[in-house]
């Protein structure tokens, strides 16, 4: 009967055991944290000036329309986006990639999907870039809400982390909003050129 015991409790720790890290498992799922701290102006393509395009953009200055003007010469928006990935448990996690759904003033404008490839231990944070580009062409089924909100995007980040934790991949789901006025990048854009 004693080794009948002996095994009993032996069984028993390990079940603790697996008990214990399954706990550590969720509570470390349950403090990773992704989102979109920051975005930043990078650049802008302009179209490439022709006389037609001259003669568009000096109608629609004298009609009052400078916003829609400025537009007319961008080709397309390149921003710094840049995640904070958070790691707040209590065991280290490795994050293999992030992809993510764009959507400028609630509209989707495409996809993005970038390999991250690190390691957060606990305590730690870390920031991702992404230089993310929007092409003017995907950006048209929302040039008429970014004129008529004053040259404002409001970018909205909807995603999936993917967390190693001890082997397992897990599925961390995010959504960030920010915004930036694309009106006041176009002006800096041009009185650089000047």
């Amino acid at each position: 009967m004693g080794k009948a015991k002996f095994v009993g409790i032996g069984i028993g720790v390990f079940f603790l055991m697996l008990v214990i890290m399954g706990g550590l498992l969720y509570y470390s799922y349950t403090q990773i944290n992704v989102e979109l701290d920051t975005v930043s102006f990078h650049s802008i393509d302009l179209v490439n000036i022709t006389f037609s395009t001259l003669v568009n953009l000096g109608l629609q200055a004298i009609s009052g329309d400078w916003l829609g003007a400025a537009i007319n010469l961008v080709d397309g928006v390149n921003l710094n986006l840049f995640f904070g990935l958070t790691n707040n448990g209590l065991v280290p996690v490795y994050i293999p990639d992030l992809s993510y759904d764009l959507l400028v003033n609630d509209v989707n404008v495409g996809a993005g999907y970038t390999t991250v490839d690190a390691t957060i231990y606990p305590g730690d944070d870390k920031e991702i870039l992404i230089v993310q580009n929007f092409q003017k062409s995907g950006l048209s089924p929302v040039i008429s809400s970014i004129i008529s909100n004053d040259g404002v995007m409001q970018i909205t980040v909807k995603g999936t982390a993917y967390f190693g934790i001890l082997g397992f991949n897990i599925p961390v789901p995010f959504e960030s909003v920010q915004q930036i006025s694309i009106k006041d990048e176009i002006e800096n854009k041009i009185n650089s050129l000047s």
